[in-house]
């Protein structure tokens, strides 16, 4: 990451491997962004019903993995401050 911001001015963004909040942190040191995919998929997947339908854990599963992936990017930028 930090060979590739030398070379632009451009935001850099890091999308591989990010499941847990110890990742998102250490990306967050170095990356302008982070980019969750695959494990927000797996938390939705895992949470539907037997036909594929939500469930009333869907939108709980999702948003708990959305704020403890947050809270590990703030760790990174308190730790920067």
């Amino acid at each position: 990451v930090a060979r590739i911001k030398r070379h632009t001015k451009l935001p850099v963004c890091v999308g591989f491997g990010i499941r847990t909040p110890e990742a998102a942190r250490g990306i967050a040191e170095n990356a302008d962004g982070a980019v969750v995919g695959t494990a927000l998929v797996d938390a939705l997947a895992a949470s539907l019903d037997a036909e594929g339908h939500g469930t009333a854990k869907t939108v709980t599963a999702v948003a708990d993995l959305v704020a403890a992936l947050a809270q590990g990017v703030r760790g990174a930028q308190q730790a920067a401050e």
